[in-house]
């Protein structure tokens, strides 16, 4: 996990070092429609995020500190790295309690994002592969593919629709996300957005909706607060978590 140390550290680069930052691909389901300058990073980590669901008396809750590097390639090209370098489980249930820690998957992936000819809708593609490389409580036991993509709506006055919608393939089985969400300024630094996701497949669908923060500090460092709750009975009864996002160019 992130340490208060590493935290700090961020705060003492050189500001000349870090650009105005662009649009950040968390918290929420949908990924930003924009890529890096050619020749820029970013680093987006979760400080964790954690899915809880409770099961004929079998709570189980899992922490994970997802990592995203995004490095611009061209203005409208962009690869990223990802993975989970610490994950932990934890189940409680009437007479025994019990915790798993380890590694998560690893992937790659491209995003692609055009320029339109109408300014107030944006657009970007983004696919990519995760790799079975984590620890066994930990992995998907099988790669996975997937494929997604953000339509934005640019409202004005800093309000945004989007619409993300994703397929994941693994083993011969589809998963499908589909999400619209509503962005909004509250002040100059700190922003909203409400959110509902639609996850179906294999067998299995569940709806969640949320919503969550965003604080940009000092235009170059963005902190994120997020929570969905699980809205049908087979979806997870709660997904949350904090993360920090930080560019550099």
């Amino acid at each position: 996990m992130l340490t208060c140390r590493w935290i700090v550290a961020l705060f003492l680069l050189p500001t000349a070092v870090l650009a105005d930052a662009p649009a950040f691909d968390r918290p929420g389901f949908a990924f930003a429609t924009s890529t890096l300058p050619p020749g820029s990073f970013d680093w987006e980590q979760g400080l964790p995020d954690l899915q809880r669901d409770s099961t004929d008396g079998v709570r189980s809750t899992i922490y994970s500190a997802d990592t995203t590097l995004r490095f611009g390639l061209t203005p409208t090209l962009e690869v990223q790295v990802s993975g989970s370098p610490w994950n932990r489980i934890e189940v409680r249930a009437a007479a025994t309690n019990s915790q798993t820690q380890g590694t998560g998957d690893g992937g790659f992936a491209l995003k692609w994002a055009p320029a339109l000819a109408n300014k107030d809708f944006s657009l970007a593609v983004l696919g990519g592969v995760t790799l079975d490389t984590g620890a066994t409580a930990f992995s998907n036991g099988r790669p996975v593919y997937s494929l997604g993509t953000t339509i934005g709506r640019d409202l004005g006055a800093g309000r945004s629709l989007t619409l993300y919608a994703n397929v994941n393939r693994s083993g011969g089985a589809n998963t499908w996300t589909l999400s619209p969400a509503f962005g909004f300024p509250l002040t100059g630094q700190i922003g909203g957005f409400v959110e509902v996701g639609r996850i179906a497949g294999s067998g299995a669908s569940g709806t969640l909706a949320g919503g969550g923060l965003t604080w940009l500090l000092h235009e170059r460092v963005q902190f994120d607060v997020y929570a969905r709750r699980g809205v049908t009975s087979s979806s997870p009864d709660l997904q949350a978590g904090l993360g920090i996002c930080v560019f550099w160019n």
